[in-house]
């Protein structure tokens, strides 16, 4: 069976080859089988109690479709192919006859094996020449395998029945790439932001009203089903200018890793979207002063600040894992460049959101070490986000991945320079000296001897004399020792000790 068809594209995509006859055939025969299948699931199994009557009579159908599916297959696939359905039969039938969750589960067990191996060997590898990287490998690809197989066959069939089929299958894949990527963004920002947060339950309240629950499900385990049948169906690449090194770079089977004009579309046109309306709720109110900011999102400022900032740190490092990947591959390139462009300075506006949440956090809570290392990788990403844009979007690649490593080593290093554990501890002490409130004292006493100098200095200026002791002794006099070997020397512990034994004697 033929997966995505080959698309190549420079500034527009090339028409791919019509699928013949055969693969005709064996995509409408796995899509009408992979919809019966999966009406049953729906009917014999799902809300069922496990290892019942109609889960075992569900596996036998299933085993059936799939030795039918290989009915002109040589014959000794299909008696290896007879022996492992009689393996998962038998696992159902005994889930069926026994009640012990762990014998069930044991069963279900069987039954993902059997089907990892009919996988395993559909692919053209011989039991005998298993070797744990390959074994690993096609344990990571029978989940794609299941759940992405409709999608080929659908592929297939819309080519060969519809004038147009090609541009209909372009937009089917564009969708398919951006589907993914769209749920994990939404996902981050609904976390990172109240305001973008309520506006997604609310159109999720709306879809729920408007889409019947029962036909979802029923569609969703037609796809799953048409997936586990089409894992018994041996794989074959047809297109003959396939090289064997274009197939080792291959997501999948007959599938070159390229994007045409309407996938890069559909792909970059709908992330920059949801980028574009994160940033206009954003600065719709978060730069419109802490009262308007309070009224729309619904929480205190306190609240506030506890959130978004780490979610839009991994937003940014996602965009350019994104962007990396889609320059890596064949694409429409004045799209990605200008739809590019569109989402690094999206992201940018949220790198300074995320700016304005920390400040809010120092401002309520004071500073944490975490937030201070992302706020290092922040200013990492933000300079590739621009070494990106000044490189590949405008058609040149050279000294970007450079520039991007030797930046990452220089912001480690600034890091280093700026001591910033002192720092946290400066802004800690002054935070909880302006707030009249209790210190961190374990929290600090955590981030290592460069913080005990400072420590140490505000508790002999602003706390009872017996309560720095019993602090100096109870928690620094255990870790600050002087080194017994000039080999263990480090100057920001020499220096915690001097300070300690400084203090000590007033005690």
């Amino acid at each position: 069976m033929n997966s995505l068809q080959q698309y190549t594209s420079h500034h527009t995509s090339a028409f791919s080859p019509a699928p013949d006859q055969t693969q005709l055939t064996s995509s409408m025969n796995l899509l009408m089988l992979g919809t019966a299948s999966g009406m049953l699931l729906h009917w014999l199994v799902w809300d069922r109690i496990g290892g019942s009557l109609g889960m075992f009579v569900w596996t036998v159908l299933s085993c059936a479709a799939m030795l039918w599916l290989n009915r002109h297959q040589n014959k000794g696939w299909r008696l290896e192919l007879l022996g492992w359905s009689t393996v998962m039969a038998s696992a159902a039938l005994l889930a069926m006859l026994r009640d012990a969750d762990q014998v069930m589960l044991l069963m279900f067990l069987v039954m993902l094996l059997s089907l990892g191996m009919m996988f395993y060997r559909s692919r053209g590898e011989l039991l005998a020449n298993a070797t744990l990287p390959r074994v690993f490998m096609t344990a990571l690809s029978l989940p794609a395998r299941i759940l992405l197989s409709i999608f080929p066959a659908l592929d297939t069939v819309i080519k060969s029945s519809w004038r147009g089929g090609s541009q209909i299958s372009a937009v089917f894949r564009g969708v398919l790439l951006a589907a993914p990527l769209l749920f994990v963004f939404v996902l981050l920002f609904a976390s990172a932001d109240a305001v973008f947060n309520q506006q997604l339950q609310r159109i999720g309240d709306l879809v729920n009203a408007l889409t019947p629950t029962t036909p979802l499900i029923t569609l969703i385990l037609i796809v799953l089903a048409t997936g586990l049948l089409s894992c018994s169906v041996m794989q074959t690449v047809h297109s003959s200018d396939v090289s064997v090194n274009d197939q080792s770079q291959q997501l999948w089977p007959g599938m070159r890793v390229t994007l045409g004009q309407t996938e890069t579309a559909i792909l970059m046109g709908s992330l920059a979207l949801l980028f574009t309306t994160f940033v206009i709720l954003q600065t719709s109110y978060l730069f419109g002063g802490r009262e308007l900011l309070e009224v729309r999102s619904g929480l205190t400022l306190a609240d506030y600040a506890r959130r978004g900032f780490f979610e839009l740190l991994v937003v940014a490092a996602l965009t350019m894992g994104v962007l990396m990947a889609l320059a890596s591959v064949h694409c429409h390139q004045g799209l990605f460049r200008r739809l590019g462009a569109v989402l690094i300075v999206c992201v940018l506006i949220m790198l300074l959101s995320s700016i304005y949440r920390l400040n809010l956090y120092v401002e309520q809570f004071g500073l944490t070490m975490a937030r201070v290392v992302a706020l290092t990788v922040m200013l990492w990403l933000g300079i590739s986000l621009l070494g990106f844009a000044a490189t590949v979007l405008r058609g040149n690649s050279r000294g970007f991945l450079a520039g991007m490593v030797i930046s990452g080593m220089a912001c480690c290093l600034l890091l280093g320079v700026i001591n910033p554990a002192r720092t946290v501890a400066i802004i800690n002490i002054n935070h909880a000296l302006s707030q009249n409130s209790r210190l961190d004292l374990d929290y600090l006493s955590s981030l290592g001897a460069d913080v005990v100098p400072e420590v140490l200095n505000s508790l002999s200026e602003a706390t009872a004399p017996d309560y720095f002791c019993r602090v100096v002794i109870g928690t620094y006099s255990r870790w600050y020792n002087d080194a017994r070997d000039w080999r263990d020397w480090n100057a920001a512990r020499a220096a915690a000790h001097q300070r300690f034994m400084a203090h000590l004697e007033t005690c």
